[in-house]
Parts: structure tokens; sequence; C-alpha cells
């Protein structure tokens, strides 16, 4: 541990009598690096003038004389310890007009006002004082650390006591640092609690503030492998700590061993590795995971036949393999058991898995194939070639040329039978229509009925005779028509009998009545 190291500020102050002549000083400087441990010089030097003379000096401490000197008429300066008790740390060396006073393996209990005293030899001895206060600055202690834990259980507390020195006179402070597997990591505020107080120990000074800081850092398995470290700062010294604590005595810091944060076996999964469905003759993997700390055993057993199965173990994960499964056998439930023991404790938790294997779906065989294929060739010319796969392939196409010719050849009949019955339907309406209704040549007589009514109502059973007209060979004039509209043209009719069809103008048969006139037909020009 590195020894305090102590600064000193120097305070001089001047205390002036009526002595005009005489000037005192007095100053403090260091030989080494302000630790404690090592020096400091208290300088004493005057001057005088005319027939002043110094007669004795005076060297105090808080105005205690620790040294008497006699300086009178002499360059051998006599000095002698005023105080029997005063540590023999503090000697005087001797110079021409002044005197130094080593303070050695310097002491809190140093601090003090140290004055130098010069006495004028005259009858009323007027003096004349320079004053110097010393100040001591101590750096912090490296801290100490005390846990007695080296695995906790989840959810509870590190507990963990820092103790160190603060420095003097400005005080400082302990600061805490968690770190994950040598990580730096920030709990959160509600998982650490600090706490710190002062403490006394044998042998402390006045300039000794000792603190102890406790951190009470609750766990959890997201953060296994805790540590802690504590740093003191200081603003004389180390106003600020480091990241990691490499080198306690230089950082003033100390860090704690690795936490095991311990756990029991939960939140147990189990897995069939293809998922897709398990045919017979399969190979598959069953895996079974867990959380713990420390790591589980695993125990797979089969639960039809209670048999304990052989399985491979990966740190948290279990891997039972099964190759070429059997429906019979290997069918069924089976279970996963993980277990481990925290704190003296043994937990266990388990898991089943369900096991379903489908029967193996088996092709046609070989013979059948053969047998289909030579029944299919019979009435072609050998080929040659007996293979079994070339014999299959065949007979394949076949039945896929049979389906299309019968798809095809169904399809086209339905069609052929749908256009017969549309014809059919449409025939049947046709011949349901009323003859009554038939629209007939105006030529043709109703129904071949040569009877005209001019006195029917029903203007379609009129049969009005030819409308005749000028013919341009047989009637040049049209005198001769004039008595057409009277219906009294003297000609003789012959009743013409027409085709039974529908709106047909087609003759039948001429019925001759006798009539001295031409039988010839001239149909009306339409």
């Amino acid at each position: 541990m590195m020894g305090s190291l102590i600064l000193f500020e120097i305070v001089v102050m001047m205390t002036l009598y009526d002595v005009t002549a005489l000037d005192v000083k007095s100053t403090l400087t260091y030989p080494s690096d302000n630790i404690k441990g090592k020096s400091a010089v208290l300088n004493c030097a005057w001057t005088t003038s005319g027939s002043e003379e110094a007669g004795v000096v005076n060297i105090k401490k808080n105005d205690t004389n620790y040294f008497t000197c006699t300086v009178y008429r002499t360059n051998s300066y006599s000095c002698v310890k005023s105080v029997p008790t005063s540590p023999d740390r503090f000697t005087t060396v001797n110079g021409v007009g002044n005197i130094s006073m080593t303070i050695g393996n310097l002491e809190c209990l140093d601090e003090a006002t140290y004055s130098c005293q010069v006495i004028l030899f005259t009858p009323t001895g007027q003096f004349q004082q320079a004053d110097t206060v010393l100040r001591i600055k101590i750096p912090p202690s490296s801290p100490a650390l005390t846990i007695d834990q080296t695995e906790v259980i989840e959810n509870s507390n590190i507990n963990v006591s820092c103790t160190a020195t603060l420095g003097y006179p400005n005080v400082g402070q302990i600061v805490w640092k968690t770190y994950q597997n040598g990580i730096l990591f920030t709990p959160s505020p509600s998982d650490i609690i600090i706490s710190s107080t002062n403490v006394v120990q044998p042998g402390d000074d006045i300039c000794t503030v000792r603190n102890r800081s406790i951190a009470l850092l609750k766990t959890s398995r997201n953060n296994p492998n805790i540590s802690l470290a504590c740093f003191v700062i200081n603003q004389d010294f180390s106003p600020s700590s480091d990241d990691s604590c490499t080198n306690p005595t230089a950082q003033w810091c100390n860090l704690t061993a690795t936490v095991n944060i311990v756990y029991p076996v939960s939140n147990i999964q189990s897995t069939i590795v293809p998922s897709t469905a398990l045919y017979e003759g399969d190979d598959i993997s069953l895996r079974c995971s867990v959380e713990a700390n420390p790591l589980p055993t695993f125990t797979w057993t089969k639960v039809d036949d209670n048999r304990t199965l052989t399985s491979e173990m990966d740190g948290l994960v279990s891997v039972l393999r099964l190759t070429n499964l059997n429906l019979s056998t290997d069918a069924g439930d089976y279970n996963c058991t993980a277990s481990n023991v925290v704190k003296g404790v043994t937990y266990t938790t388990s898991r089943a898995i369900t096991l379903i294997i489908n029967k193996a779906t088996t092709p046609a065989p070989t013979t059948t194939t053969t047998r289909r294929t030579t029944t299919s060739t019979v009435t072609s010319p050998p080929t040659g070639n007996d293979s079994t796969g070339a014999s299959t392939g065949d007979t394949d196409s076949s039945n896929t040329n049979n389906i299309i010719i019968g798809v095809v050849v169904g399809v086209g009949g339905a069609l052929i039978i749908a256009i017969i019955i549309i014809i059919i339907v449409c025939y049947r309406r046709k011949k349901n229509i009323p003859k009554s209704i038939v629209n007939e040549p105006a030529e043709k007589t109703f129904n071949n009925n040569t009877t005209y009514n001019i006195n029917l109502t029903n203007a379609s059973m009129k049969s009005p005779q030819p409308d005749l007209v000028a013919g341009e060979k047989k009637m040049n004039s049209s005198s001769l028509n004039s008595s057409f509209d009277l219906k009294n043209d003297g000609l003789g009719y012959a009743d013409l009998t027409y085709d039974n069809r529908p709106r047909s103008r087609k003759p039948m048969a001429i019925t001759d009545n006798g009539s001295i006139y031409s039988s010839e037909i001239q149909m009306p020009e339409v």
C-alpha cells in the first residue's frame, strides 16, 4: 500500500513589534515527494542593523517552544530542546543568520502553526516573530473488500462491503461498478441499494476519515457471472474512476471474484425434428431443452414399456435419436426428465412427447406390374424388350391414353344427346301450332275450301276469288276488265287443290267442270 502523500500549505504571518531594524522570516520546504513518512524543513532567517544583535531564537509549534537556540555573538549556534518529550523527528541545523528545523517521518499530528521568534540582546528583550502554518493533505487508501458469497440463488442479493480512507482534508467517496462476464454493465436502479457510514479503527488520527460502503445487488439468471468493484475518488487526487480495476494500489480500487448465479431447472421445451408427418422407416430426433444452472442431467424413457433410452447431451439440450422407425415398437409417448442440484436441493421437471407414426405406403409389386404389361401387349407384336421398368412404363402410358379417350367419348356423346333433345323439343313445339293461325298465300283457298262466304266475320276464313289483272298477252285493252269489280265477267272458274304444306303455293290437281274455257293455269303475279 502506498504511503500517504503529504502536501503542505504555507501561511506566513509576520508579527511586528517596536523594533524596526529586525527582520524575521520563516518558510517550509520539502526535500522529497510530500509522502507521509517523509520530511519537511522549517527555515528561520533574520537580519539586524546597527548596534542591534540577536540573542536567542525560539522555534515553536502552536506557541509551544520546541527549541531554544543561543545565537549571540557566535557562529556556532547552540539549540537545546525546550520540551524533553518532543519527538526525535525534530532536529535543527545551524547556519549563519539562519536555523533550520527538520521534521522527519511526517504524521498527521505534525499539522500545526510553526513560529520563528528572534529576541534581541537588549535589557528589554524586544523580539520579532514569523509564523508558518503546516497543512497536510492525505490521499485515499486502496479499499478492502468483504464478500462471503461465491454463488447465490437468482432473485437473492449479493452483499459486498468496501472500506477505505477517503483522504484529507478534502474527503472523497466510494463508488461502485458492476460487471457481467468481465464486461461493465449498469443494473436497474431498483436492483441495487448502496449505503455508507463512517467508521473508526484503533490508531486512526484526526486526519483519517474512514468510510464503509455496502452494496446489495439483486441477481437474475439474465445476468450471470457477476463481479463488483469499488473505487475511491477524491477531487485532490483522483476526481473520477476508471471503467475497470486493473491496478488496485494506483487506482484506489478493489474487485470481487466472480459470483455464480444458480437457479433450478425450468422452462422445459420439447420438439420433434423434422416436424413433418412420420412414416415407418424414417429417422428422427427428439430434442429436450431447459434453463438451469448448474447444468442439468437428462433422462429419456419410453412411457409404454417404462424403458430408459440413451440420449446425447449438449449443455442445456438433450437429443434422443430414433432411426428406421417401427410402428409397433417406436410409436407412443416419450418422457424427458431434467434435474439439477441447487444449494443442496434437487429440482426436477419433465415433459412428454407423443410420437405418431404412419404406416408406410407400399408401391404395387413388380410381378403384378409385369402381368399387367403382358396382358396389355398380347395383341401387339413382340418388341424384344422384357424389362420390368419398360413394361411398367407402357402400362402406365396405355392406362393414361384409355382415360383420355374415355373422357373425350363421354363428352362427345353427351353433346350429341343434348343436340337431339333440342331438335325434338323444337319439332314438337312447331307441330302443336294450330293450322288456323298459319298465314297462307293470298291466292290459296283456306284449307283448300273453294267456298267463298263474304259474310264471314273471321277474315282468315275468307277465300276471295283471285284478283284478276290485265295481262299484256291476252288483254291488251283495259276496257275488257271493266266488269271485274262486279264479279260478272262471265268467266268460268276451275277449283285448284294446293299442296297442304303451310305457305305452299304449288297446285296439286285441276278439277275440270266441263267449261269450254281452257283449263290453262296462270299463277298470279306477286
